[in-house]
């Protein structure tokens, strides 16, 4: 059974430009401004600046094996590691895997066709799909990142502009609460229409290779390397109105909130929706950036994934109990 996450919000963190090396710059500063908080698992391990590929490496607090790779290559690579790699990957945009089992610090082989990135590679889940910095961190667009014991979802937006999300870890969830190494990226598109008639995350019929920019919830799940997405999308508005009287994921009268999980569906037949996100999932819209709700105390049990100061309609939930 799986454990029950806590996320934490980081805030948005500072921008000092829209090169490759500021937005690596950009979120060692933002992730190392939380290593004195307890709350937050998740600190650098490692990270270049300098020269391509560019990159970071994230590793848990307590230096357990896990390791979260961040990587933007500028030119193509000499070659396509098959640890992290199907394809050769676009340039200028950010990609991000998954090593379960990583135990160093510093990748290696990140322009090699094969070889050992994070020490101990077993498991790991490959590069969610990619997302154009010309889009990802354009003017004013800043970082931000809800960090958990097992696993951490980037967002790059600001007060005018709904959020991009990509999130690497232990993020899908089975029928028997059994929990699976993932990552996914929702490419160009925002999550303002993350409940919208129209998914940001459209079914595929066939596999999609690692390194190219479509967008997708990758996994391990059942067998190597496989591909799934948003198995529907709500119809009409009924998760995404704002909180009233008369919105159904609210309940104004008896002070309630509902939250509907995220249902995946994959390319093996017969299949079914075997998978659903963790504790990401669907609630009622908002009229402010980053919105809490909050039990007695008051603690938050959820909080909405959008940087949109005016607020916004259907944004992601993340939940501090299951769905």
């Amino acid at each position: 059974m799986s454990a029950t996450l806590s996320w934490n919000y980081s805030g948005l963190g500072t921008k000092t430009g829209t090169a490759v090396a500021n937005l690596i710059n950009d979120i060692v500063t933002l992730v190392n401004s939380k290593s004195g908080d307890s709350n937050f698992k998740w600190q650098v391990a490692s990270s270049n600046n300098a020269s391509t590929p560019y990159y970071v490496v994230l590793k848990r607090k307590d230096a357990s094996a896990g390791r979260i790779l961040l990587v933007v290559w500028t030119s193509a690579p000499a070659g396509s590691n098959s640890a992290i790699l199907d394809t050769a990957p676009s340039t200028n945009n950010l990609y991000g895997a998954w090593f379960p089992s990583g135990n160093v610090d510093t990748p290696s082989n990140l322009t090699a066709s094969s070889g050992t990135i994070l020490g101990n590679d077993t498991g790991a889940v490959k590069v969610w799909a990619g997302v154009p910095l010309a889009t990802l961190y354009t003017t004013s667009f800043q970082p931000f990142y809800f960090d958990s014991d097992e696993a951490v979802v980037f967002g790059f937006g600001h007060s005018l502009s709904a959020p991009y999300m990509m999130g690497a870890g232990d993020l899908v969830i089975d029928a028997a609460d059994n929990a699976y190494g993932a990552v996914f990226s929702y490419g160009s598109n925002t999550v303002q229409n993350f409940a919208s008639t129209s998914s940001p995350m459209t079914y595929q019929s066939a596999p999609q290779n690692a390194g190219n920019t479509t967008v997708c919830v990758r996994t391990n799940y059942g067998s190597s390397n496989r591909t799934y997405y948003h198995a529907w999308a709500p119809s009409s508005s009924w998760a995404s109105v704002a909180i009233s009287s008369t919105d159904l994921m609210s309940d104004t009268a008896n002070s309630r909130v509902y939250f509907v999980p995220v249902q995946l569906l994959g390319q093996t037949k017969g299949e079914g929706f075997v998978l659903k996100l963790r504790q990401i999932g669907w609630g009622p819209g908002t009229t402010a950036a980053f919105t809490p709700y909050n039990t007695t105390g008051p603690v938050v049990a959820a909080r909405q994934f959008n940087s949109l100061s005016a607020g916004g309609n259907g944004f992601p939930w993340f939940t501090n109990f299951k769905l």
